[in-house]
């Protein structure tokens, strides 16, 4: 199983590694593929994503991913990612990870859908706490969809 060059990077220095204390957001997720456990942490102010952090117990794949997210999200408007039909919301944010990671391994295509899921969580969760329920309902919608994305790999590797 080969790694992309900038997957290998972001594993060995991976970004924005801890907690935030106090944050607006937080999510957290174990991969129901691999059991890789990730928690996110978001700081939010006025619609926008001013810092990211996360703790995260899994494989290079799964760390590089949220090492890219984090990086990513920082200055985005929840707004702006978050807008759209439901696929294209979900097709954005998985992209925002494999674009800059690169070809990922048929067996670790599970990886980035995870972190997105757990971004879902924390976003869902910090617009509850805003009183933003219908629109925390729609995120939280989001999430089961994304578990599509766990199927690619499988998908690939029985062709293969």
């Amino acid at each position: 199983m080969e790694l992309s060059q900038k997957t290998i990077e972001h594993f060995r220095n991976p970004q924005n590694v801890g907690e935030i204390e106090n944050p607006e957001g937080t999510g957290d997720i174990l991969n129901p593929i691999c059991g890789d456990k990730t928690v996110l942490y978001l700081r939010i102010k006025e619609d926008v994503v001013e810092d990211a952090k996360f703790l995260s117990f899994g494989c290079a794949v799964t760390i590089a991913s949220a090492s890219v997210f984090t990086e990513k999200i920082k200055g985005k408007k929840i707004s702006q990612l978050l807008s759209g039909r439901d696929d294209e919301v979900i097709r954005r944010l998985v992209t925002l990870i494999e674009s800059e990671l690169g070809e990922i391994p048929p067996a670790k295509l599970h990886c980035p859908p995870a972190t997105v899921q757990v971004f879902l969580k924390a976003i869902s969760g910090y617009l509850e706490k805003g009183g933003e329920s219908q629109f925390s309902s729609r995120i939280k919608g989001l999430i089961p969809q994304v578990s599509d994305y766990y199927k690619r790999g499988e998908e690939k590797e029985e062709a293969t």
